[in-house]
């Protein structure tokens, strides 16, 4: 009799435990330095950041259904992303590099489309991450906490017990600092420091697989 069951249970077995497993790759666009002012110098720096590299991994759990076409989940993360570019004060070029990592909360609602396996998906992402910046061999490091706005799509892989996705989304900070005005061209502590709240990642575009059982 217990053996007869077993199909019986393996077949709502995805129907009950509602995890979300994903790993996406990252291409983040940093933000450039356009045209900044060093007060008192009539000096202009300028920056940009290549399209960088990086990864997130996630974990997410489905708390509410209503009806078979709209979910919604809370999740976990954490995420690294980084990019080389490059830094020109008063004619001199050197080389930079930006890295963000950390972890990160989540809410997420996904809208079926039914019977094709497809679904598109919105939401928010709280990221606390560590913020490095370096350039010419001078560093600044500080601790961000930023909003990101998450719009994506998946499409579910038929299966039996487990369903594996392929997903794709677009992200970007709901807010995001801006560069600042400066006191000196001397002073590049000063400059780094300004520069960690003015010149982050101010959008990426991921691609990525996961599974749900």
């Amino acid at each position: 009799m217990r053996l007869a069951f077993l199909p019986l249970c393996l077949a709502v077995l995805p129907l009950c435990a509602q995890w979300d497993l994903r790993l996406e790759l990252p291409r983040p666009s940093g933000q450039s330095l356009p045209q900044t002012l060093i007060t008192g110098t009539g000096q202009l720096v300028a920056g940009d950041l290549s399209t960088g590299k990086g990864f997130i991994a996630s974990a997410h759990r489905q708390f509410f259904q209503v009806g078979p076409l709209l979910k919604f989940q809370g999740g976990l993360e954490y995420s690294q992303f980084s990019a080389d570019g490059g830094f020109t004060l008063a004619g001199v070029a050197r080389n930079t590099q930006l890295k963000q990592q950390g972890a990160g909360l989540g809410l997420n609602a996904q809208v079926w489309v039914p019977f094709v396996g497809l679904a598109g998906e919105i939401g928010l992402i709280q990221r606390f991450q560590r913020y490095t910046f370096d350039t010419a061999g001078a560093a600044s490091a500080k601790d961000l906490s930023r909003t990101w706005l998450r719009v994506g799509a998946r499409w579910r892989i038929p299966s039996v017990i487990v369903h594996p996705y392929l997903v794709a989304s677009y992200q970007q900070p709901v807010s995001k600092d801006r560069p600042v005005k400066l006191n000196s061209a001397g002073d590049l502590a000063t400059y780094f420091t300004a520069q960690g709240s003015g010149q982050e990642f101010e959008r990426l575009w991921t691609f990525g697989a996961g599974v749900t059982f």
